[in-house]
C-alpha cells in the first residue's frame, strides 16, 4: 500500500465529510475505569492501519470517536460517525484509493 498522507487526508475528508485532524479515535484500558491508553486523529489512526496493511475491528466498548483528544467523556463523542464507518473507509483505502 503506497499512499501519501495527503491522499489519505483527502479521502477521509471526502468520504466522512469531516476534518480527519479534528476527530480522535480514543482507546480505554477497560470499560470500568475508562482510563485512556491511546488517542489518535482519524488521519493518524488510518495511516497506522494502512502501514500494517490491515483493516481494524474496533471493540465499541473500548474505542470511541471524540472531538477532543485523550477523553472518553460522552460530552465529546462525535455524532454522526461510527467506528464501523471508519473500519469501512480504511478497508476501501486498503483496496486502493484509485
Amino acid at each position: 500500500m503506497s499512499v501519501t498522507t495527503e491522499q489519505v487526508h483527502a479521502h477521509l475528508k471526502t468520504a466522512l465529510k469531516l476534518d480527519p485532524d479534528a476527530v480522535h479515535v480514543t482507546e480505554v484500558a477497560d470499560v470500568i475505569g475508562l482510563d485512556v491508553i491511546r488517542s489518535r486523529t482519524l488521519l493518524e489512526e488510518s495511516l497506522h492501519w494502512l502501514k500494517q496493511n490491515q483493516e481494524p475491528t474496533y471493540d465499541q466498548g473500548l474505542f470511541g470517536l471524540f472531538d477532543k483528544p485523550g477523553t472518553f467523556d460522552p460530552a465529546h463523542r462525535v455524532v454522526g460517525l461510527r467506528l464501523p464507518d471508519l473500519e469501512r473507509e480504511i478497508g476501501r483505502m486498503l483496496g486502493g484509493l484509485g
